[in-house]
């Protein structure tokens, strides 16, 4: 398994998506900005209308304010879409340049003390570095292998018909223009919130999938690799469980939305070239970090008193909580088993 310098180095380039995570958070929030300040104003108007003219929900919902306050809608959620899609596959092109320069310095933080890229080169174990078309295919692409454009164009009209209730509940609750425009708020918030994590989904998978492919491009070096989750309060149940898993090269980590896994590659052991050197003991699991965690920490983490109450009696372990689930548009997906299925 990895050492402790190949998970440090894992720590530093994940700390740098991070930021780039924020960053990209940040122009896609200030870009949904203008979206609902124009529904806003359109929805407070039209409520103003109804309550001076007393109208029913069902005569709001024919007006042609309403309908023209939806199409409003639709063309600046489109126009959101495209900024999005734009701001996420730049996000997704830096972060490709990012795993570029991760994979050969995790790989050379991983070998065997006193082993370095440098000395392997001199014996013919080269680092073979891929060229920049061989990523094309990771920049503006989904992971079910569509453009990002085709997922993000369907937000607007997911949340066209929530918007439209929204109106319709306010008026018919008799809540005043302020009031309403506050269920709007909620109701059109879909595409922003989606939004967000298809930019952290798909940034951090175009890091790990261009990670993976430049190490499959150094089978000399590299034999495989390992699932590395973030062990803080935060993480999902079964990517903790499933920390320290180890993947061929030519295996896609099974991951899931706003999934923030890392992957550290397998190298070469003292064994494989042949030397007869002890090898430092494995990095600590995420089983094992979980395990060593106080008890209000884990019930917290677990988020369900049964869940913890049948790990704890030895009922099920960490690994019984995990499924790893073949969807047809998004390959393998791993998530925490319902509790009902558990039990």
């Amino acid at each position: 398994m990895a050492g402790p310098e190949a998970q440090e180095a894992v720590e530093q380039f994940r700390k740098l998506l991070l930021a780039e995570d924020k960053r990209a958070a940040a122009e896609i929030v200030r870009a949904y900005a203008s979206v609902y300040q124009r529904l806003r104003r359109d929805t407070q108007s039209l409520v103003r209308t109804a309550q001076r003219e007393g109208l029913k929900p069902w005569q709001v919902m024919r007006m042609n304010r309403m309908k023209e306050l939806e199409k409003q809608f639709l063309r600046n959620a489109n126009r959101f879409a495209q900024i999005a899609g734009t701001d996420i596959t730049g996000s997704q092109r830096r972060a490709v340049g990012l795993a570029r320069n991760a994979t050969q310095s995790i790989t050379g933080k991983g070998l065997p003390r006193g082993i370095t890229l440098e000395n392997l080169a001199r014996i013919g174990i080269e680092w073979n570095r891929l060229p920049d078309e061989a990523f094309a295919n990771f920049i503006g692409m989904a992971g079910d292998g569509k453009p990002l454009g085709l997922l993000l164009d369907e937000l607007g009209a997911e949340a066209a018909p929530k918007v439209r209730a929204a109106i319709g509940q306010g008026i018919a609750l008799g809540k005043g223009p302020a009031e309403t425009a506050e269920l709007v708020r909620i109701a059109s918030g879909m595409p922003l919130s989606r939004a967000l994590t298809i930019a952290r989904t798909e940034t951090n998978r175009a890091f790990r999938e261009a990670s993976r492919l430049q190490y499959a491009a150094n089978p000399n070096l590299i034999k495989g690799y390992r699932r590395s989750s973030t062990k803080d309060g935060l993480v999902c149940m079964a990517c903790l469980a499933l920390d320290g898993t180890f993947y061929e090269t030519n295996e896609p980590l099974d991951s899931h939305p706003n999934c923030r896994c890392a992957i550290v590659p397998d190298t070469l052991t003292y064994e494989d070239l042949g030397l007869d050197v002890p090898m430092p003991p494995p990095v600590e699991t995420g089983q094992e970090w979980f395990a060593r965690q106080d008890e209000a920490t884990q019930r917290k983490m677990m988020g369900q008193t049964a869940r913890f109450e049948a790990w704890k009696s030895g009922q099920v372990s960490l690994d019984d909580m995990v499924q790893v689930r073949s969807d047809p548009r998004w390959g393998k997906t791993a998530s925490v088993k319902p509790l009902k299925e558990l039990l």
